[in-house]
C-alpha cells in the first residue's frame, strides 16, 4: 500500500491510507471485533493499528496513528554502525 502524492514537509507526520474490518484475539483468548487501520508515515513506513469496534472513533484512530507512526519513525534508520 502506498500514497505516491503524499509528501509531508521535512518528513514530518502521516496519512491513513486504508481500513479493514475484522476480528483479533485478546490477551485473554477473546475474539475482538474491529478495525484495522494502514498509514504511511512521512518517512515512508508503513504501518498497521487495530482499534476494536468500541474504540473506533476520528480521535482514537489519530492518536493511535500518531502514536505508532512516531515509534515507526524513530526506529526507521536505527544501525549499530558509529
Amino acid at each position: 500500500m502506498s500514497a505516491p502524492n503524499y509528501s509531508p514537509p521535512n518528513g514530518s507526520g502521516w496519512k491513513v491510507t486504508g481500513q479493514q474490518e475484522g476480528v483479533q484475539v485478546d490477551a485473554t483468548g477473546h475474539v475482538v471485533t474491529g478495525v484495522t487501520v494502514s498509514f504511511l508515515t512521512g518517512h515512508g513506513v508503513t504501518g498497521t493499528v487495530f482499534l476494536p469496534d468500541a474504540q473506533y472513533t476520528p480521535d482514537n484512530v489519530r492518536n493511535a496513528v500518531q502514536a505508532k507512526s512516531a515509534i515507526l519513525d524513530a526506529v526507521t534508520g536505527l544501525s549499530s554502525e558509529v
